[in-house]
């Protein structure tokens, strides 16, 4: 029982660190989940998802930080509305903390 433990563990450190998601994924992440807030009756926010149709635009007025920890990946950014947001990326998807 106890060799069986220790294998799952090492098993589960092996795969996190494995599929630890990096910035890329995250910026899909993030752009994506934006995509689906907008509604488009709204012209202004036509516009913006006009804006969101290029991601590097997008992602440039977007406060990005990040933090590796090889086992997972920590990201903060100061989202459109001027407010925080975290997220945690582990087994290559995000958690909104």
């Amino acid at each position: 029982m106890r060799k069986l433990f220790w294998l799952l563990l090492i098993v589960g450190l092996i795969g996190s660190f494995m599929t630890n998601p990096n910035e890329k994924d995250f910026n899909e992440f993030i752009v994506d989940k934006y995509k689906k807030e907008i509604n488009e009756s709204d012209p202004i926010r036509s516009k913006l998802r006009n804006l969101l149709m290029k991601p590097s635009t997008f992602l440039s007025a977007l406060s990005l930080k990040t933090e590796d920890y090889k086992l997972c990946s920590t990201y903060t950014l100061i989202n459109l509305k001027g407010k925080e947001e975290k997220y945690l990326g582990v087994y290559k998807t995000f958690i909104k903390l």
